[in-house]
């Protein structure tokens, strides 16, 4: 009775008010507008594709956006290759995800996320009938989650996660959420500590810790991106190499200060931007912050000249490059969140970051094992990474902590699998 009170409030009255929100900000957010209109095509979409999934089991896999998707990529190899007979279907909520996406060997289809309007929802899932349904991370609509118990379809939560302070836990929408995520067959959590965040919400006998599949992407992707080389090492060669990946605009008002103040002080100082948007405003940004002869683009680096900074203007190399770096930056820590600091601790190399950063629990491990700081301003940056400088045998000690926390957390994927199977033939 509780779940049909929450679905008949959700739908009559927050969900209007959401929507009503989401197509005013549109008029205004290029980002929410291709959303839109994206979904407007979903079901020609699925007509077209009819084909791949027609009389086939079904997994669909929720993704928010390409960060979740990376992360689940061990995953998704994993069941095919335990379940080759299932067709798999990647659904994106935002445009940075599906419009950046390319080809993956065992994905069948691309699509976005159905809007989370009752009819959207129930004719995405009457055509696809899944025959199991996955959501990565806390990327969690109601009305997905409803409609698959509705539908009697397995659904699991992987690389779950929930930190203290979550709105979710909060006295208005605990008793909302509750009667959401009681739909979940099974939570599988990245750790304890979210294990016991997330008891609040989910009954204790549907949470198992797993670990996070993260681990093992970003060692899949170390591996990877060995066999491709995007900058020669020829331009590297006597050069110390800092590597500022994921960076947004607040990042920069705190890293150029810095690294202009080190490449005066260590000839062969070499700073590559690889910005987390590298859209023409975010270009823009960082060109104005930097002398026109002082910098390259990638997209131009075989008329490279001595240049100070590598201006990274394209998406999809971050993985090959932190392999680079002596040592990295990684941004988001001055904005919303910090964005993936594994994929530069994968390296063997000490990982920097800002304060905002209580979401990602592998920060937290970082900075428990002195493999990662956190700073708070140019001057905490410029000291650390001046004593990387001076003195390599601490720089090298530091890196092989944070490559640890890699080494020690992998292994998840096995694990996620294993669950969803055993409840899936239970």
């Amino acid at each position: 009775m509780l779940t049909a009170f929450f679905f008949l409030i959700y739908n009559i009255v927050l969900l209007p008010i959401l929507y009503m929100g989401i197509y005013t900000a549109a008029l205004f957010n290029n980002k929410i507008r291709k959303g839109l209109i994206g979904r407007h095509f979903l079901f020609k979409e699925l007509r077209k594709n009819n084909s791949v999934f027609f009389n086939k089991p079904v997994l669909v896999l929720h993704c928010a956006s390409m960060g979740e998707f990376e992360h689940t990529k061990p995953f998704l190899m994993e069941f095919k290759k335990v379940k080759p007979e299932f067709k798999i279907i990647v659904i994106f909520f935002s445009p940075s995800g599906y419009e950046n996406v390319k080809t993956f060997s065992v994905v069948d289809l691309f699509l976005y996320s159905p809007n989370e309007w009752i009819v959207s929802v129930w004719r995405f899932i009457r055509h696809l009938k899944p025959k199991v349904w996955v959501i990565a991370k806390h990327d969690v609509w109601p009305n997905q989650v409803w409609f698959c118990r509705f539908f009697k379809i397995p659904l699991f939560l992987i690389n779950a996660s929930l930190h203290t302070q979550s709105g979710r836990l909060s006295k208005i929408s605990l008793s909302f959420y509750r009667s959401v995520y009681l739909s979940f067959m099974k939570v599988l959590t990245i750790s304890e500590d979210d294990s016991k965040n997330l008891l609040q919400i989910v009954p204790s006998d549907k949470l198992v810790v797993v670990g996070d599949t993260k681990y093992d992407q970003v060692i899949y992707r170390r591996d990877e991106s060995q066999k491709k080389q995007i900058i020669s090492q020829s331009i590297l060669k006597e050069r110390w190499v800092f590597i500022a990946g994921s960076t947004w605009p607040a990042d920069h008002q705190y890293l150029f200060p810095t690294v202009m103040s080190l490449k005066a002080k260590f000839p062969g100082f070499l700073t590559i931007i690889c910005p987390h948007e590298p859209s023409k405003q975010h270009l823009d940004e960082i060109y104005n912050q930097i002398s026109a002869n002082e910098f390259i683009l990638l997209s131009d680096i075989n008329n490279f000249k001595d240049e100070s900074f590598i201006i990274i203007d394209r998406v999809g190399v971050l993985a090959n490059l932190y392999g680079l770096g002596k040592a990295a930056y990684v941004g988001g820590g001055f904005r919303q969140n910090v964005h993936n600091v594994l994929e530069a601790a994968v390296y063997k190399i000490p990982v920097i970051f800002g304060p905002v950063n209580h979401n990602s629990h592998e920060a937290q491990l970082l900075k428990k094992e002195r493999g990662g700081w956190e700073v708070s301003d140019s001057n905490e940056i410029e000291i650390l990474l001046e004593r990387f400088i001076l003195n390599d045998i601490y720089r090298q000690e530091c890196g092989l902590r944070a490559y640890r926390i890699v080494e020690l957390n992998r292994g998840a994927t096995q694990k996620t699998v294993h669950h969803i199977i055993s409840n899936l033939t239970s």
